[in-house]
């Protein structure tokens, strides 16, 4: 967090600013902004901010309701908007890269967003659709705030099916994590993002996803894995959540199994892809070092495609050992008979030590609970390192009558299998970002958006 020293200035100016600030404390957040285009169709965000009150939301856009607005007609690609103001009010969107590295690619997806000490802005995306069928992992950097970028391809070797790009930085290194099959790829990059190198660090499992990356204080890049044991992701156990430590400035990593999950349920429309509810996790530091690792598992651990929960585990000796802690989610808190509901795509984010914010979308509101209406985004906070939670969860999805996927108990599905979620350095509480739709499949008949929020 960016501290500011006051100098020279008088206790009744002091006094009028901490007035201001207990007043702001006091207001209570603000509703969700829907952002992207009037008609959709955006998908998969992600969010950053910085100390100067840049929040930046990055999704995949495909053409959605030119009813709405013709811009929803854009094309194809990876999308930025950037809020000057903490994510109060936010600039038009715009595309990161629509040709990156001079290519014309049809088709881009997975974006990810980070910002490095100086301010320089990465954003992480897939290219791919061009004949033959290969997929370039491409790394986005700006130097002014989101207003223009300069693309890189960051893969050096031939990836027919590269996926699921996570991004982390510390000073002048960054780190992009990625995997093709059973192949779990770090690049990296000394110069600001300006060259790479890539190393496959592990062959395991059948198919491999990162989900998620954090730093340490040493400059250590950690990155969480749900590694599916096989091609369907099914079977009890189905899934290996594998967390990875990369030395600072090296491609050297280490390799740790925490958890096993099983089996997820079925999505409900018949389009989805195989892992869609499938096992997920993600990883977070907080301020003393401490690392967590939160993932999902069925509610009846034997059983295949039993309704999902959100679990903990956490390690306080640098990752070398790993307990588990307990549930994160309270999906049976209300309503949901038998807790048949879904707890799915955990995300959370470390604060000041032992402090922890946990989110994940549930179904709990269904009515009827069939799993193509009523979920919600929700949050839930420890001080205590996920060993007590601050009372019930909090809903973060509102109503919003003017979005037809959006209704008073929820959204219709989850558009995309993951979110975004930061601490602001200017307040310290959670920003938001998430996609809400009426199906899977999306288009311009059924269009899906993306939301954010500021809890500060």
């Amino acid at each position: 967090m960016r501290q500011i020293r006051l100098l020279g200035i008088t206790a009744l100016a002091v006094a009028a600013c901490l007035a201001v600030l207990v007043t702001t404390a006091a207001a209570a957040p603000a509703p969700p902004i829907r952002m992207g285009f009037c008609g959709g169709d955006d998908w998969e965000p992600d969010v950053a901010a910085d100390g100067l009150g840049h929040v930046y939301v990055v999704w995949t856009h495909y053409v959605g309701d030119t009813t709405c607005d013709p811009a929803s007609a854009s094309p194809h690609s990876t999308y930025i908007q950037v809020s000057n103001d903490g994510g109060l009010t936010f600039g038009p969107a715009h595309a990161v890269a629509p040709q990156p590295g001079g290519i014309d690619y049809p088709k881009q997806a997975d974006p990810t967003v980070v910002i490095g000490a100086n301010g320089t802005i990465f954003v992480g995306f897939l290219a791919y659709g061009l004949n033959g069928g290969h997929t370039d992992v491409y790394v986005a950097r700006s130097t002014d705030f989101g207003a223009s970028f300069t693309a890189t391809k960051i893969n050096t070797h031939d990836c027919k099916n590269c996926d699921h790009e996570k991004l982390v930085t510390s000073g002048s290194d960054v780190y992009a994590a990625y995997s093709q099959a059973t192949n779990h790829f770090i690049a990296h990059s000394s110069d600001g993002g300006a060259t790479w190198t890539e190393a496959n660090v592990l062959r395991a499992g059948v198919v491999a996803f990162v989900e998620s990356g954090v730093v340490d204080a040493a400059g250590n890049a950690w990155f969480a894995w749900a590694d599916c044991q096989s091609s369907s992701c099914s079977g009890v156990p189905a899934a290996d959540f594998r967390v990875s430590k990369t030395l600072a400035g090296t491609l050297t990593t280490t390799f740790t199994t925490v958890a096993s999950g099983t089996q997820g349920p079925d999505c409900p429309f018949s389009k989805c892809g195989f892992d869609y509810f499938g096992p997920q996790d993600d990883i977070a530091i907080d301020a003393a070092g401490t690392l967590y690792l939160a993932w999902q598992q069925g509610q009846a651990p034997p059983v295949r495609a039993s309704p999902p929960v959100v679990q903990l585990s956490r390690s306080t000796n640098g990752g070398q050992t790993w307990s588990h802690v307990g549930r994160v989610d309270d999906k049976n808190a209300s309503g949901c008979a038998a807790s048949s509901c879904y707890a799915l795509f955990p995300q959370i984010v470390g604060g000041l030590a032992g402090q922890l914010y946990a989110a994940w979308m549930d179904d709990r509101n269904g009515h009827p609970i069939d799993h193509t209406n009523g979920w919600n985004v929700w949050l839930r906070t420890s001080t205590t390192g996920g060993t007590t939670w601050a009372g019930p969860s909090q809903r973060i999805a509102q109503f919003d009558p003017t979005q037809s996927q959006s209704g008073p108990n929820g959204f219709l599905f989850p558009y995309g299998d993951y979110f975004g979620l930061v601490l602001s350095p200017s307040c310290g509480k959670p920003l938001l970002t998430w996609g809400e739709g009426h199906n899977w499949v999306g288009g311009p008949s059924d269009p899906g958006h993306v939301e954010f929020r500021s809890l500060c």
